[in-house]
């Protein structure tokens, strides 16, 4: 049974891939250059961020835009730490700057939502910002965002985000991560179905929040509500793959282990909440193709790792078995199972859809690192991210649909 639906995923793979492979071929048009700059409101919620803060202010204040076309409005979600302290000294230091220092009490259950939102009672650009405190913008990115609006059905515009000075081996994988979902993104954004709006640096009509409300204050990935949102209303997510920012991410098993399985309780949350966009005409191809798209996937995941994890403990209880009931003879007279035998005994013309696929992966990252004119680094992290790197995201997976069949308290 498992060797059938393997080759049936390597089968959906191969299709999906050459479908992305045609996107590839497609040209976006470009926005037209900016006639007159409208004022854009930075949003940056910080809940303890005395060592980015600095850094992600600092590159807002020298962005490339006119000085009385943006605002920078600093939200201290009840920090315990300096970050107020760093915040008025910026103020501070940076007078002719219109910086705000914000403050949002903080209670125990409280999201990012919180700070964010108070930030928007008080921003009156015609744009909002939000930005992750531990993210450093670079100096033309606004410039790249802005003129996707001039479309008037475009709600919101995404940057492209990469791991600031990877170090650990978590990071580096991240670094391969990160610049793979840039090219997903891009080709999202040349056929009209992407539907997210990352925290590290997006852009959004104001009039959005003013017509449908701010970000959901009890939702765990509020960045995607707000971006599933917009497309349930009929509004388009753009991304300027120009526009740069580089954004610190998790460098432990345990950070990272807790930021995905939140990002993925988030994604079969949101999922759920618009499920009506499925399948509907006036949703085009978001509704007909990427969405079913994401429920696939998601099910594969947990029907593979389902379908492994009985078959794997079915023959590890077998020769544990045979090993109680034998004593040391059976290992003694030669009965030590081999790799084969010991990882489920799968028939070797199973790994040639396995062989297929992993090519395609590697060709794909080939594009994804041409495309953002990376060159290829960490030959170790390029292993583990397609070995070892899969099983671990499989069970982040399956802990985030444990945890919300569960109900299991969310928590930022």
């Amino acid at each position: 049974m498992i060797g059938w639906f393997i080759w049936g995923v390597s089968f959906i793979g191969l299709y999906v891939g050459i479908f992305w492979l045609h996107v590839i071929s497609l040209r976006e048009e470009k926005p037209k250059a900016l006639q007159e700059f409208p004022k854009v409101s930075f949003i940056v919620p910080a809940y303890n961020e005395e060592k980015g803060l600095w850094k992600t202010v600092h590159s807002l204040i020298t962005l490339d835009y006119p000085l009385d076309k943006k605002e920078i409005i600093i939200v201290d979600h009840g920090s315990s730490d300096k970050t107020s302290s760093i915040a008025r000294q910026l103020i501070a230091q940076y007078p002719s700057e219109h910086i705000i220092l914000a403050y949002k009490e903080r209670h125990g259950g409280d999201m990012k939502a919180h700070a964010f939102n108070e930030g928007l009672r008080k921003a009156n650009g015609e744009f909002v910002a939000c930005v992750d405190a531990d993210t450093i913008v670079m100096s033309d990115a606004l410039g790249h965002m802005v003129p996707y609006f001039g479309d008037k059905d475009v709600g919101a515009v995404i940057s492209t985000i990469k791991v600031y000075s990877p170090q650990t081996i978590y990071e580096k994988i991240q670094h391969l991560e990160y610049i793979f979902a840039t090219f997903t993104r891009g080709l999202m954004s040349k056929i009209d179905t992407l539907h997210v709006t990352p925290g590290a640096l997006s852009v959004y009509r104001k009039e959005i929040f003013d017509r449908y409300g701010g970000f959901d204050e009890h939702n765990i990935t509020e960045d995607l509500e707000m971006a599933m949102r917009l497309r349930y209303h009929g509004y388009s997510i753009k991304l300027a793959k120009e526009a740069v920012n580089y954004t610190k991410a998790p460098a432990t098993f345990t950070s990272l282990w807790k930021q995905r399985v939140r990002w993925f309780r988030g994604f079969i949350y949101n999922n759920m909440k618009y499920k009506g966009m499925l399948f509907k005409k006036k949703y085009g191809i978001l509704g007909s193709f990427q969405y079913p798209l994401n429920i696939i996937s998601v099910g594969t995941v947990i029907i593979m790792f389902s379908l492994l994890a009985f078959t794997f403990g079915q023959r590890l209880y077998g020769i544990i078995l045979k090993v109680f009931h034998l004593g040391p003879l059976y290992i003694l007279d030669g009965h030590i199972p081999g790799v084969k035998e010991f990882f489920l005994g799968i028939n070797l013309t199973i790994y040639f859809p396995i062989a297929i696929s992993f090519c395609i992966a590697l060709f794909i990252y080939h594009l994804a690192h041409k495309n953002l004119k990376e060159r290829w680094r960490f030959p170790l992290a390029l292993a583990a991210y397609l070995t070892v790197y899969p099983v671990m995201r499989s069970c982040h997976w399956m802990t985030a649909v444990y945890k919300e069949l569960f109900r299991a308290r969310k928590k930022w």
